[in-house]
């Protein structure tokens, strides 16, 4: 198999980008119901450790093993950019989620109870 090929740089960066990402997702599910220090130290840890583990598996296909460039480099740039944004998203989702399961939504406030009227008597 020839991987000087534009098709084998495409995939290989999709892979890369698909572990790290992948990775990140496990790391994010484990750290969520933390305190929020030891969410921090496990989110950010993980992303410093998968950013050298990308940056080291890049400089080795393009450098060592010589993948075409501009396959490699152009899918690795767009799947980053997707996949960390997706990233993201779940974060924001699965934030709003256990904001919601803590807080009593608007509308229950808004319904009227028997017990919520109170009668005031006013004598003159």
């Amino acid at each position: 198999m020839d991987v000087k090929g534009p098709l084998v740089g495409v995939l290989t960066a999709l892979g890369i980008c698909v572990v790290n990402t992948a990775l990140g997702y496990v790391v994010s599910r484990v750290a969520f119901g933390k305190d929020l220090n030891v969410f921090l130290a496990l989110v950010f840890g993980s992303l410093g450790i998968r950013s050298i583990f990308v940056m080291a598996a890049a400089w080795y296909f393009l450098s060592i093993v010589e993948m075409h460039q501009v396959g490699f480099a152009l899918s690795f740039a767009i799947a980053c950019f997707v996949l960390l944004l997706g990233e993201i998203l779940f974060f924001h989702r699965s934030y709003e989620v256990a904001k919601r399961q803590t807080r009593r939504p608007v509308t229950d406030l808004l319904k009227k109870k028997t017990s919520d009227l109170t009668f005031a008597i006013s004598t003159p």
